[in-house]
Formats: C-alpha cells, structure tokens, sequence
C-alpha cells in the first residue's frame, strides 16, 4: 500500500479533489460532495475551526476529510470521511483517520473524536468501531448514530 498523508487542499489540487466522489450506491449515506462540504468549511454552523485535508495515497489524491475542532475543549467532530469509489477497501480511510487521531494526541489537550453516519450505511459503523471508536448514542429525530473515540 501506498504511504498516505493528509495535505493541505489547496489551488493545485483542489479540482482533483472536487473530481472524487463516492459511488452511485452509496450517496443515499454520504449525500454531501466534497464541494459542498468544502464550501460548508468556509460558512459553518458554529465558531468552531474546521480541519479540511485531502487524503493521498503516495501522490495520488484518494480522498478528503473535514473535521470541526474545538481544541480548548480537547473535543473534535470528524465531519466528513470520504474515499473515492475507485480507491476504496485498501485502507486508506483507516490510515487517514489513524493519522487524524495522532494529529489529535499531539494537541496536548485531547478528550474526544467524535463522528456520525446514516444508520443506513451500517458498514461505517463497523469502519469506525476497527479503528476504536465506541456507539455513543443515536441523535435524537435522525437517522444518525454518533460514535466516540476517547483518548
């Protein structure tokens, strides 16, 4: 496998990033592009930084990541998880959250990642339970199931 890092999305790469996307069966569970979340980067819903990063396999991109920090707090919420159609399965997502989570630790200040996902995509749920998050709780009026890591 490819090494994989987390890099800067900027104007070199972002239109190879706007061009990935997940397949046609599973946008019922990841409905928002990475354009979109891209531009919900720029405007979020609170005053919390966002984190977007591409993820890259050697040097090719294989997918993006967006999380929502509130570092003071230790807590951090993966916002957004996506691999590619073509690249999934080979580990590249499992990596990118492993190098998420050791960004995190480096903080000096981390209590907890939080995530979510549509309860009709019950493989992310297995995804995030291999990589050591925990069933938190299904958010109140959604389809949504948060899971926790904790530091």
């Amino acid at each position: 496998m490819s090494p994989v890092t987390l890099r800067e999305i900027t104007s070199h790469n972002l239109h190879a990033i706007l061009e990935l996307s997940v397949a046609e069966d599973q946008v019922r569970a990841y409905p928002r592009s990475n354009a979109y979340s891209i531009a919900e980067a720029h405007h979020p819903p609170d005053n919390d930084p966002v984190w977007l990063r591409a993820i890259y396999a050697g040097e090719t991109p294989v997918g993006f990541m967006m999380t929502s920090e509130a570092p003071e707090k230790g807590e951090y919420f993966l916002w957004r998880l996506m691999i590619d159609q073509r690249f999934q399965g080979r580990g590249y997502g499992r990596r990118a959250v492993q190098l998420l989570i050791e960004r995190i630790r480096r903080t000096g200040n981390p209590k907890s990642l939080i995530t979510s996902y549509l309860r009709v995509d019950a493989n992310s749920g297995r995804f995030y339970e291999r990589v050591g998050f925990k069933f938190s709780r299904l958010l109140n009026g959604t389809d949504e199931i948060e899971m926790t890591f904790t530091f």
